[in-house]
């Protein structure tokens, strides 16, 4: 268990690095905090740019906090349109409070709720990561793309 945003950071960077090619992602807002930070965003670029197989999806509850403020994942993913998708989720998903990023389909991050300080990693949980991989796969299908997000602001 991990408790605070610097254990979560630091599991965020193990998590990234641990994936070969795929990556998703579901978050409320993208904690700036975390998805932010200047060396998550370049683990993501470097994942993202590994392999023309490499897949980084992320699904976003509240798309427009995401889009406030210069979010430097979302400015790598506006320039990176074809290796890094956002979407959102439909109206009726928006009651789900938890987030998690998933990594290939072993190892797990996971959050019970989004506000919670406390954390779960996984650095090794195939059958959770499976199942929470499913559960993404079938949001990812419903939802649309985060239109908020990928519009340029000049």
């Amino acid at each position: 268990m991990l408790h605070g945003t610097a254990a979560y950071a630091s599991a965020t960077l193990k998590l990234i690095t641990r994936a070969h090619l795929q990556l998703r992602v579901l978050s409320q807002e993208l904690d700036r905090r975390v998805w932010s930070d200047p060396g998550v965003v370049e683990l993501l670029r470097s994942f993202a740019l590994r392999s023309p197989h490499a897949e980084l999806r992320v699904l976003l509850n509240r798309p427009k906090a995401a889009a406030q403020r210069g979010h430097r994942l979302v400015e790598l993913a506006r320039r990176l349109p074809s290796r890094i998708q956002l979407r959102e989720l439909p109206d009726e998903r928006r009651s789900l409070v938890e987030e998690y990023a998933i990594a290939d389909e072993y190892a797990l991050l996971h959050k019970r709720r989004h506000d919670d300080l406390e954390a779960y990693w996984y650095a090794h949980a195939p059958l959770e990561a499976r199942r929470l991989r499913r559960q993404f796969d079938q949001l990812w299908e419903e939802s649309p793309p985060a239109r908020e997000l990928a519009e340029l602001r000049l």
